[in-house]
């Protein structure tokens, strides 16, 4: 996975991410999901967004069924805050996504509403800074406005380095659970946020 924000001004920021999923450690595509979108910072501990992502999803079995079997449009917004817990740093992230889903059975829209709770805490140092080694562990719980309202739950930990002020690379494990069933995945991710702003 990749995520970018880079800071144009005070108040806005861009958004971009990229996540590609695989059946295998040896690539057997299962998810291709790019989403963009734009951040207006309320302060330096909080942001609302708004955006789109387009989600590619494959079949396992690529001889009955090759290519894309279900391709969604989504637009996306999002509340994001952060604060600190002696040396844990907690962030909280609220989503509501409208989903256009198409597939050979047909079109449906789905309304969603997601929630992330997420700690991390340093390793190596009392904060996290550059050439900070820290764990961080999240949870995310998604809903439908539907008779059946679970949608699936995410939860991962993982262990991560800093290596530029707002950069940083993370190795971990992610457990989902849709419906009744539990899938485990290794993930890894790259967060590079780049800054604009003029300095003094």
């Amino acid at each position: 996975m990749f995520f970018n924000q880079t800071r144009v001004s005070e108040r806005w920021s861009i958004h971009a991410e990229a996540q590609y999923r695989s059946y295998q450690i040896i690539p057997d595509t299962e998810q291709l999901l790019l989403r963009g979108g734009a951040n207006y910072h309320i302060g330096n501990a909080a942001f609302a967004s708004a955006g789109y992502a387009y989600i590619a999803n494959y079949a396992y079995d690529k001889e009955l069924m090759p290519g894309v079997q279900t391709s969604e449009n989504r637009l996306w917004q999002q509340f994001f805050m952060k604060h600190n817990v002696q040396r844990v740093y907690l962030e909280h992230r609220y989503r509501l996504e409208q989903r256009w889903v198409h597939s050979g059975s047909g079109d449906r829209y789905l309304d969603r509403i997601g929630y992330l709770i997420r700690a991390s805490i340093p390793a190596n140092k009392m904060t996290i800074e550059i050439f900070t080694l820290f764990l961080t562990v999240y949870d995310e719980l998604f809903v439908h406005f539907s008779n059946t309202p679970f949608d699936r739950n995410r939860l991962f930990g993982a262990i991560g380095y800093q290596f530029l002020p707002g950069s940083n690379i993370q190795l971990g494990y992610l457990a989902q659970t849709v419906n009744a069933t539990t899938k485990y995945y290794l993930q890894a991710a790259v967060f590079y946020n780049l800054d604009l702003r003029k300095q003094d």
